[in-house]
């Protein structure tokens, strides 16, 4: 994954897995998918307020929702990453999902990874040019 995450995924909001960015498989998706989910879930009735971020070791866990709840996008970055940069990145991210995809394309989603391909390819794009 190019720019300042490592790892990206995107989940349903059960926290299944729907897909991922991800150059090594550092993280098993199946298993944060529902961890992510539940940390949500339990900060949201904890504190009423939406989990946007944790730390467990040397890495920033980024929790970004889009399509009106319906999927979150997580992604890992290093500790030391300025929450300025991140926070500008997210928001790039979850426009450019929500620009492609409605809920009603995801709910019907046939499964096939090439769904998503178009929005790799503009994240792609975004990183390389906002590293010149």
């Amino acid at each position: 994954m190019p720019g300042i995450f490592q790892e990206l995924w995107i989940f349903s909001q059960d926290g299944l897995p729907l897909a991922d960015f991800c150059e090594d498989d550092v993280m098993d998706k199946n298993f944060l998918g529902p961890f992510l989910s539940a940390i949500k879930s339990f900060a949201q009735k904890l504190i009423d307020a939406e989990l946007q971020s944790f730390t467990i070791g040397n890495f920033k866990f980024t929790c970004i929702s889009a399509l009106n709840g319906k999927v979150f996008l997580a992604g890992r970055t290093p500790l030391k990453t300025k929450d300025k940069t991140l926070k500008k990145a997210c928001r790039i991210i979850c426009k450019i999902f929500e620009d492609m995809y409605d809920p009603s394309g995801i709910e019907n989603w046939d499964g096939d990874l090439a769904f998503f391909d178009r929005f790799k390819d503009k994240l792609d794009l975004y990183f390389k040019m906002s590293s010149l």
